[in-house]
């Protein structure tokens, strides 16, 4: 006996459901395509916006950066009318507020006393204990190395090892930058992002100059604010020059530069070390709010 397949069902009903099935299956197709579009086109979107973001913001850079650049030429030249802080607008477009500080009127962490960096950090950790260890901690650094030419001293060429090895040894143990303040013990980041503005290795000083204090410095060693007004800073000396460049889609970068000027016989000045600055409470808008915002670079 032969055996034979079942045979489709040809019924009205049987072709609509299949039919059916069939369109089920093409609107699932239609809608799995639609989503898959509008995925890549909002990806699209979203890596066109981020170029966009990204190009806004190295272009900010550069204009800091430049900003800082007119600033050591500004001050560098003899023009008239060269003071800061500054306010201008770059050749883009950008709004650059310029200010110059003065390493004297810093913590000088190889040379502050105790008691000064006891004050300084005490108030800026709002802990006086902990303000206490880090300025204990900080002595303890920048104390040169006991012990370490024990035995070297038995001919003229051994004392004059001794010796070079003595002031590497010494020379190690102070701060080179202040990026350094890192090492030390109950330094957490936000302490030290908020006390690099304040200090320096450059002005050899127990104390700073009150007169060259920044306001914000001021207020942390509780003293009077004083004034802060437009001058041009006086040469040689070490600064740091900041740029605040805010574009006009909004993005704002901070370049600072560690400057020095007539530190070297060949050059008139050397950047030290170029940094990315936080953003803090300025002085200069008070000073220049009610000033017209001129052209940085006039052609």
């Amino acid at each position: 006996m032969r055996h034979h397949r079942d045979a489709p069902d040809r019924s009205p009903s049987g072709l609509r459901d299949r039919k059916g099935f069939a369109l089920i299956t093409v609107i699932w197709g239609l809608g799995l395509l639609t989503l898959l579009g509008a995925t890549v086109i909002v990806g699209a979107r979203y890596r066109a916006r981020s170029a966009q973001v990204d190009g806004s913001m190295l272009a900010t850079a550069a204009a800091a950066e430049s900003a800082v650049n007119f600033a050591i030429a500004s001050i560098l030249s003899s023009a008239p009318n060269t003071s800061f802080p500054r306010r201008c607008r770059m050749p883009g477009g950008e709004q650059a507020d310029i200010v110059i500080e003065q390493e004297v009127g810093k913590i000088d962490l190889n040379a502050a006393s105790q008691p000064i960096l006891e004050r300084f950090f005490s108030t800026l950790a709002q802990d006086k204990t902990r303000g206490g260890r880090i300025a204990q901690n900080i002595v303890n650094f920048r104390k040169p190395p006991q012990g370490k030419d024990a035995g070297n001293q038995t001919t003229a060429s051994d004392n004059r090892t001794t010796q070079t090895n003595a002031a590497n040894d010494a020379k190690s143990s102070s701060f080179s930058s202040i990026l350094e303040l890192d090492q030390i013990d109950g330094m957490s980041p936000t302490l030290l992002r908020s006390a690099m503005r304040h200090t320096t290795t450059l002005s050899g000083r127990p104390e700073p100059v009150p007169e060259a204090m920044t306001p914000a410095l001021r207020l942390l060693m509780g003293l009077e604010l004083g004034r802060t007004d437009l001058r041009r800073p006086a040469l040689p000396g070490h600064f740091t020059v900041r740029a605040d460049v805010r574009a006009n889609d909004g993005s704002l970068y901070i370049r600072e530069a560690l400057v020095s000027f007539g530190a070297s016989s060949t050059r008139s000045y050397t950047i030290r070390e170029w940094r990315r600055g936080d953003i803090v409470d300025g002085s200069i808008d008070a000073l220049m709010a009610r000033e017209p915002v001129q052209a940085c670079i006039k052609f």
